[in-house]
Parts: structure tokens; sequence; C-alpha cells
């Protein structure tokens, strides 16, 4: 059966709620837009980025792990490298580690960390590429 992008969203968010990558982090797990505004834990966002339809949908999701900055001693916050680095590693460990079932999936690039916007925290990106079998 073909899934749309929100129930593939769901499906992916299942799977890293209940993954040694959700036991981690301090904080939650959300899908896309269910967020507090104001975080200030680590959290996971799941969303759909994108996707192709047919017997076998493929397209990509995209994990981002939030990490608060930290204070670098003198009152200035600034990215928790090692934090960042040792989820990342976490990130990549869960994914190569994930069964095939009617999905396969793999990582869609380099697991890297970026600035967040708007707040004081860095996240850390993880594309996964799916194929979903759907007959």
């Amino acid at each position: 059966m073909n899934k749309t992008g929100d129930e593939i969203e769901l499906d992916v968010f299942n799977i890293i709620t209940n993954s040694q990558l959700a036991k981690e982090i301090k904080g939650n797990v959300y899908r896309e837009g269910t967020r507090d505004l104001n975080p200030m834990e680590e959290d996971i966002i799941v969303s759909f980025l994108t996707g192709l339809d047919g017997q076998f949908q493929t397209g990509s999701v995209t994990v981002n792990i939030y990490v608060p900055d930290k204070d670098n001693g003198s009152k200035v916050l600034v990215k928790d490298v090692g934090r960042c680095r040792y989820l990342a590693r976490k990130a990549d460990e869960v994914v190569r580690a994930l069964k095939p079932t009617d999905y396969r999936f793999s990582l869609g690039a380099t697991i890297k960390s970026y600035k967040a916007e708007k707040v004081a925290m860095h996240f850390v990106n993880v594309k996964i590429n799916f194929e979903l079998k759907t007959f």
C-alpha cells in the first residue's frame, strides 16, 4: 500500500522514538511542527523531506537532533562540540543498524551539525533515505 508523506514521517518517528538514539537525549522526540516554541533541552525532530510514488516509494526524511549551546567559561554560548559529535556517532550507528522490513533505510548524506536559527542551539542533521515496498 502506498503511503503519504505524513504516514512515512510517522513511521520514522516511531522508529526513532523506540531507538537507542531517543534514550541518549535529555528531551523528547517530535514530529515536524510539534516542538515547543522556546526549546531548552536536547530534542529530536523528524520531518518528511521528499518522496516519489511507485511500486517502490523512495525519498528522504530528516532527523534533526538539537543540542543547547554551552557557556565557554566567559558567559559566551558556543556549540557543544563534544555532545554534537557523540550524538552524530549514535545517530550513525542507529541508522546503519536498521533492519530491512517493508522499508530499507540508508544515510542520504554525511551527518553534520549546524547552527540553529533564533535559539542558542546547534543541531545534528541526519538525512535518511528510504525505499518502501508498496506491493
